[in-house]
């Protein structure tokens, strides 16, 4: 941490760098039906679609869920109990404007721990279902009361300094300042916990608008070590790691070395994100759920209350890309200019109200061009292929079969047709592959959603890329099942192992 310096009176209307002689800078950090509505499922981790910040709520209600009978209940009960309990509204609800500001951080073991290398102001409208991002620049200099001229990445490192916990909420004061809103609610994440969140969903999608090499990329092995990232442009499939690194690349070539680069990516790795959260079903996986909630809770901060979460979380389902704008704050938008002061690099406002910033944050949800900050596109996901099942109860439970189609349907499959096995004594659920191999990747996650058994023909053992069957059975025998619907891409009957999927 930079030594503190008493402030100074510095004008900032106009480029005069003159006034910066002595101005102290931070450098830059080195490198009861039988199952819950889809709605209150995607409650549980919907707020991660508003800046990630779900994941905490997640966590929070693992730890604190009620107790019945002197047992701990569900994680969907204490969800379902939560939202029937209290009318605590959710702050700026009623203005139809609620605001929330994500910060990143290293973390431990990085140098700067707490300077924040990622800042997302995010603004949702609940009347339209509509949100803004606006990428704030880590380098952009302000005067912070009692530290005179810093960068803004460390005014959370600065509170934390000198109280523990009380980062956010000063950076939180300081946008305000800048944006001209009120900012009620704070999500600090951990990089690391991020990309062990990433992971726990399985990777993401990206699309990788342009290829781009990084040849600097910092290890983080305390010893200033550097490594060689590359990114292919068209859609890549990214895990933690990857994504990460992605996000955070300060020094790629082809115009991607820069900070208003990097806040681009750092968005479309938000959306990739909501996009994988809600395409394939992982609120709704109560298994890979409980090992996303051990990924991040102590890896998140935040303010938000449970029962705040929960009602944020009801607005996702309807949030959809067209309703998303991101911009990102550069020095092509005319209300931002670049220049070094004692040889380190800063970014200024040319006027000292801020209005310019402030005239943007009150049009954020609007996707065409404004001043001050680049609009950028969401690319959509890869069209996804239509997946049929039918889906058969092998079990005498009543009810199985029709609350595991709605969770397929939920996420993404589409179910033709439910019915009862002829055989209602299975343990194992098994699902058969009616494509010969052609729907690999779909299968894939079928099979991880329900933790199956799978059943292939000779040929699609053959024609399965990398993907390897518990049961390799003849066509005759794909024959004989006893199907209802034709032109299926697979069939699951469901065993007693399947029962958790739905909760009663």
């Amino acid at each position: 941490m930079h030594e503190l310096q008493e402030p100074e009176s510095i004008n900032l209307l106009k480029p005069h760098t003159e006034h910066f002689a002595s101005a102290p800078v931070v450098e830059p950090a080195k490198p009861r039906r039988k199952f819950f509505s889809l709605r209150l499922r995607l409650a549980l981790l919907g707020g991660a679609l508003l800046c990630v910040s779900a994941f905490v709520f997640s966590a929070g209600i693992a730890r604190t869920a009620p107790q019945e009978d002197g047992q701990p209940l569900s994680l969907f009960a204490s969800l379902s109990r939560l939202v029937l309990a209290g009318e605590k509204s959710v702050a700026g609800e009623s203005d139809d404007r609620i605001n929330i500001l994500l910060l990143g951080i290293g973390g431990a073991g990085h140098d700067g721990p707490e300077l924040t290398d990622t800042i997302i102001f995010g603004s949702f409208k609940p009347s339209t279902k509509e949100l803004g991002l606006i990428s704030v620049p880590r380098d952009l200099t302000i005067n912070i009361p009692g530290y005179g001229y810093r960068k803004i990445n460390a005014v959370n490192a600065l509170a934390e300094q000198n109280k523990k916990g009380s980062g956010p909420a000063a950076t939180a004061d300081t946008i305000s300042d800048i944006l001209g809103e009120p900012v009620p609610y704070t999500v600090k994440i951990d990089f690391g916990g991020f990309a062990d969140v990433i992971d726990a969903l399985g990777g993401v999608n990206i699309y990788v608008e342009k290829s781009f090499t990084d040849t600097t990329y910092p290890l983080d092995d305390a010893m200033g070590s550097v490594q060689t990232v590359s990114f292919t442009e068209g859609w890549t499939q990214m895990d933690g790691k990857t994504a990460l690194a992605y996000s955070r690349s300060r020094h790629g070539n082809n115009g991607e070395g820069s900070d208003f680069a990097r806040a681009a990516r750092q968005q479309k790795v938000l959306m990739a994100v909501k996009d994988k959260t809600l395409s394939l079903g992982v609120l709704l996986n109560p298994g890979k759920l409980s090992r996303i909630i051990g990924t991040i809770t102590s890896n998140i901060q935040t303010n938000i209350s449970a029962i705040e979460m929960v009602k944020l979380a009801k607005y996702i389902p309807d949030i959809s890309p067209e309703k998303v704008a991101l911009h990102v704050l550069d020095t092509a938008g005319g209300s931002l200019y670049e220049t070094h002061v004692n040889g380190a690099y800063v970014i200024l406002p040319y006027k000292e109200d801020w209005s310019d910033l402030k005239l943007l944050a009150q049009n954020i949800f609007k996707t065409e061009d404004t001043a001050g900050a680049t609009v950028l596109t969401h690319a959509t996901a890869q069209a996804e292929t239509e997946v049929r099942l039918e889906v058969q109860n092998g079990t005498l439970t009543t009810g199985l079969a029709g609350g595991t189609a709605e969770l397929l349907q939920s996420s993404g499959f589409t179910v033709v047709d439910v019915t009862n096995a002829k055989d209602r004594t299975r343990n194992t659920t098994v699902i058969y592959d009616f494509t010969n191999g052609a729907k690999d990747d779909e299968l894939r996650a079928l099979k991880d959603y329900l933790h199956a058994e799978v059943y292939v023909t000779e040929k699609g053992y053959v024609n399965s890329r990398a993907f390897v069957p518990d049961k390799v059975v003849s066509e005759d025998t794909f024959k004989d099942l006893p199907t209802t619907k034709e032109k299926i891409d697979f069939l699951v009957i469901l065993g007693q192992d399947s029962s958790n999927l739905v909760l009663r």
